[in-house]
């Protein structure tokens, strides 16, 4: 039997915690686990910004706070 399930890493205490319990699995049970690192999720509620547009909003941020040292 093969399932693609998505644990969570807890490092200091070497366990990968489920959701939820697995079917079919008796507890203590020896399983071969096969560990794929996960792509973080795109964060669709942060705007992004062209080059430009970046420029333009780190203008207005150090006119509106004096901070001419900054490097844009």
């Amino acid at each position: 039997m093969s399932k693609v399930i998505e644990a969570e890493y807890l490092a200091e205490e070497q366990i990968l915690k489920l959701a939820h319990p697995l079917d079919g699995i008796r507890d203590h049970e020896r399983v071969r686990v096969l560990v794929e690192q996960s792509a973080p999720p795109r964060r669709n509620d942060w705007p992004t910004l062209d080059e430009e547009a970046g420029r333009e909003l780190a203008q207005a941020v150090r006119d509106t706070f004096g901070r001419d040292g900054i490097a844009v």
